[in-house]
């Protein structure tokens, strides 16, 4: 699936490089090229993946070191937001697929918010564990 995933983007790149002549620039309605629609589309998706094992692992160690539970269910609530995201982002994709559908405006914008809306879970872990790392190292 990487190989796919890194085939796609070479395509998508190779085609904003290389000029062609009489080539239509096509325009969405809200101005935005379909290849920035593609490129930004799998730029959320790959961060998302990216971050959902380092969100894992970050709420695990939050636990372990006793994070309290309003911060745990404030991040684990902003989790299951971001996964409502991808659910919404997979079911209007072309059979499913994310990737099948990078030029869809629509997964874009689904897949974005799932991206930035895990990534305050997981700025709310870390900030979280910092703070006890340092009320810890205080007590000590």
């Amino acid at each position: 699936m990487r190989k796919v995933a890194l085939a796609i983007l070479g395509v998508l790149l190779l085609g904003m490089a290389v000029p062609q002549a009489g080539a239509v620039s096509l325009t969405t309605t809200s101005g935005v090229s379909p290849t920035t629609i593609m490129m930004l589309t799998y730029f959320y998706y790959r961060n998302y993946n990216a971050l959902l094992p380092e969100f894992n692992a970050t709420y695990q160690k939050a636990v372990e070191l006793g994070v309290d539970n309003t911060t745990l269910s404030r991040a684990m609530e902003l989790y299951t937001n971001a996964t409502t995201f991808m659910e919404k982002a997979t079911e209007v994709s072309a059979g499913g697929n994310i990737l099948a559908s990078l030029g869809s405006y629509r997964v874009m914008i689904l897949v974005r918010n799932a991206y930035f809306t895990l990534r305050d879970a997981y700025e709310v872990l870390t900030t979280a564990i910092q703070n006890a790392t340092v009320a810890n190292v205080t007590r000590s």
